[in-house]
C-alpha cells in the first residue's frame, strides 16, 4: 500500500465541514491508536471531546478483523456516549488509517503519524492504544514535530503528559472515570445490555435483606433449621417443586408448619420477609404470597432461603458512592421465562473504572474453585475481559479460607468471607476511610 493510499481518507476528512461540539473541546484532533483495549481511548475522548478523531490500525479489515471489530466497538460506544447525561448529542466525525501490516514496525507508525501531524492543524496524539512499536512510533512522531500527546494509565488512574508539546494540563481521571455507565463499559466491549434482564429491589425487600442479615449472623443454627422445614415443606417431589399446576397452586394455599414458627429468631425473620410482601398472614397461618408457578415460588423460597444475601449487600451498593447504577437480580434476558436460576449484582464500580459482577452465596454447596470460575466467568460474558468479579460467602465451609482466596488471588476474582467482611468492602462506611 503507497503513502497516498494510506492518507487518501485524512485528505476527505480534513476537508469535510466539522460538526458543533457538545462542549468546548480541549483539541480539535485527537489521533490515537486502535487496540483491543478500548477503555482508555474511550476514556481519552471523554476527557478531550475532540471534534474530529483519527483512528490508526495495524491492518485493514482483512488482514486484521480483530482490530475491525474493535473499530466497531468503539463507534457504537460513541453512538451510547451521545446519548449519555453531559455528552447529549456529541457525534464527532471520525476516520481510520490502515497501517500496512498487523504487526508494522516502529518506523513505518512514526512516517504516518508524522506526516498526519505536519499535514493537519491542531492534532493531539493519544499514543496508549495500539502494539507497543506503534505506541513508541506515534510518540515519536509527536516529539519530533513538538505536538501535544497523553497516555490514559487505566492501572494508575491518570492521564499522563508525553511532554511533546505545549499542552496544558490534562483533566483528573477520576472525573472523566466517574461519568462510565454500565450501557457504555457493556458498548466498549460489544456486549448487550437488553441480553441481561434485572428486578427492581424495593425498599421492603432490601429491609427483609437485612432483617435477614443480621438475624442469620446471630442465629445461625436456629435459622438453619428453618431453611431445612421450608425446604421438607415445600420440595415434596424427590426435593423439588411439584410439577402440575394444582400441586403448585396447593403450595401457596396450604400454611407453613408450626415447627417454621418454633423459634422466636424465626417468628422475626417470617415477620420481615411478610413486611416485604413474600409471605402473607400471620405468626398462626403464614402462606406464600406469590403466582401458583414454579418460577415465582422457586424465587420466593430461594430470598427466604439464601438469596437475603443478595438484598443486604444491594442495599450497600446503593448507599455507597463508590458503587454506581446497582442493578439486583441480573440474569440472562432468555431466563425469564425459564425456571429460576442463580442471579448476581451488577455495578459499576467508580474506583476501577469496571463494571463489576458480584455473586453472593450463603454457603459452599459447590467446590468454591468453581463459584469463583463461574462469576468471573459471567463477568467477562457481560463486560468483557475489564470486568471486575466479585464473589461473597456469608458462611464458608470449614478450612476452605485459604484455599478460596488462594485460587480467587490467582484468578482476578475479589472475596468476602463472612458478615464482618462482607460489611467492610461494600458499607458506605468503607468507603468513607478510603
Amino acid at each position: 500500500m503507497t503513502t497516498h493510499s494510506v492518507l487518501e481518507p485524512l485528505v476527505h476528512f480534513m476537508n469535510s465541514p466539522a460538526p458543533a461540539p457538545a462542549a468546548a473541546p480541549s483539541c480539535q484532533v485527537l489521533l490515537q491508536l486502535v487496540s483491543a483495549h478500548l477503555l482508555p481511548n474511550l476514556l481519552t475522548v471523554m476527557a478531550l471531546r475532540p471534534q474530529r478523531i483519527i483512528q490508526v490500525r495495524n491492518g485493514d479489515a482483512n488482514k486484521n478483523p480483530r482490530m475491525e471489530t474493535a473499530t466497531a466497538h468503539f463507534r457504537h460506544a460513541l453512538q451510547v456516549l451521545a446519548q449519555e447525561p453531559g455528552f447529549k448529542g456529541y457525534q464527532p466525525k471520525m476516520v481510520e488509517l490502515n497501517l500496512p501490516h498487523v504487526a508494522p514496525d516502529l518506523t513505518t507508525t512514526r512516517d504516518l503519524v508524522a506526516h498526519t501531524l505536519a499535514t493537519t492543524q491542531g492534532v493531539t496524539v493519544n499514543f496508549s492504544g495500539g502494539t507497543r512499536l506503534m505506541s513508541i512510533g506515534a510518540f515519536q512522531a509527536a516529539a519530533a514535530l513538538g505536538r501535544p500527546s497523553l497516555f490514559c494509565d487505566a492501572e494508575a488512574k491518570r492521564f499522563s503528559d508525553g511532554r511533546t508539546g505545549g499542552q496544558g494540563r490534562w483533566p483528573e481521571y477520576p472525573s472523566i472515570a466517574s461519568a462510565l455507565s454500565s450501557r457504555l463499559l457493556m458498548a466498549v466491549e460489544g456486549r448487550n445490555p437488553d441480553d441481561w434482564r434485572s428486578e427492581p429491589a424495593t425498599d421492603p425487600l432490601r429491609a427483609f435483606g437485612l432483617k435477614a442479615f443480621e438475624l442469620r449472623n446471630q442465629q445461625w443454627n436456629v435459622l438453619e433449621n428453618l431453611n431445612k422445614t421450608l425446604r421438607t415443606h415445600f420440595y415434596t417431589n424427590n426435593d423439588r417443586l411439584p410439577h402440575s399446576a394444582d400441586e403448585l397452586k396447593e403450595l401457596t394455599l396450604k400454611a407453613l408448619p408450626p415447627a417454621a414458627t418454633s423459634s422466636e429468631p424465626a417468628r422475626q425473620y417470617l415477620a420481615a420477609a411478610t413486611a416485604a410482601g413474600l409471605l402473607r398472614g400471620d405468626a398462626q397461618s403464614y402462606k406464600l404470597n406469590v403466582q401458583p408457578n414454579k418460577r415465582a415460588i422457586d424465587r420466593a423460597l430461594s430470598l427466604l432461603n439464601s438469596s437475603w444475601l443478595e438484598l443486604a449487600v444491594m442495599d450497600c451498593l446503593m448507599r455507597n458512592p463508590r458503587f454506581k447504577e446497582p442493578a439486583w437480580s441480573v440474569e440472562p434476558a432468555k431466563n425469564e421465562n425459564s425456571d429460576y436460576s442463580d442471579t448476581d449484582l451488577v455495578c459499576v464500580d467508580q474506583e476501577t473504572a469496571s463494571l463489576r459482577v458480584i455473586s453472593c452465596k450463603v454457603t459452599t454447596l459447590r467446590p468454591p474453585q468453581e463459584l469463583i470460575d463461574a462469576v468471573k466467568d459471567r463477568a467477562m460474558r457481560m463486560g468483557g475481559p475489564d470486568a471486575s468479579a466479585t464473589l461473597v460467602i456469608f458462611k464458608p465451609a470449614a478450612n476452605q479460607e485459604n484455599a478460596i482466596r488462594s485460587y480467587a488471588r490467582r484468578q482476578g476474582v475479589d472475596v468476602a468471607l463472612e458478615a464482618d467482611e462482607i460489611v467492610k468492602m461494600f458499607s458506605p462506611h468503607a468507603a468513607a476511610k478510603r
